[in-house]
């Protein structure tokens, strides 16, 4: 008999998102085992734990050594071209009228006066 759990809730940010269910994060993994004309088919959909302390780690270790490999203003001008012109020209706007700038937590982004720019989701 298989037993039926609520999930609780969906975090995502993490490259995979993760589900809460009783209190305890999964990740979804796919295991593949067949492979039909080259191409490998999903089987079945696993969740497995989530290693939070695992993911932290990982992630120091590119940060330390991608870190020093590019500059601020590359990582914003490849970001900030994926916005509209339009939006863009407001956000240019509301910095020259000296308005304030406040980072916006959770999905990466910055007001600016009354206009909002969203980095990353």
């Amino acid at each position: 008999m298989v037993k039926v759990k609520k999930v609780e809730g969906v975090e995502s940010g993490l490259g995979k998102r993760v589900i809460l269910i009783d209190g305890v994060k999964y990740v979804a993994d796919y295991e593949k085992s067949k492979r039909i004309d080259g191409i490998e088919h999903t089987d079945k959909i696993i969740f497995k734990k989530f290693d939070e302390e695992r993911y932290e780690k990982d992630m120091k270790i590119v940060i330390d050594c991608l870190k020093n490999k590019t500059t601020t203003e590359e990582l914003l001008s490849q970001i900030l071209k994926d916005i509209d012109m339009k939006d863009l020209r407001k956000l240019a706007k509301r910095i020259k009228d000296k308005k304030p700038i406040r980072k916006h937590k959770g999905c990466l982004g910055f007001k600016i006066g009354d206009a909002y720019v969203q980095l990353v989701e």
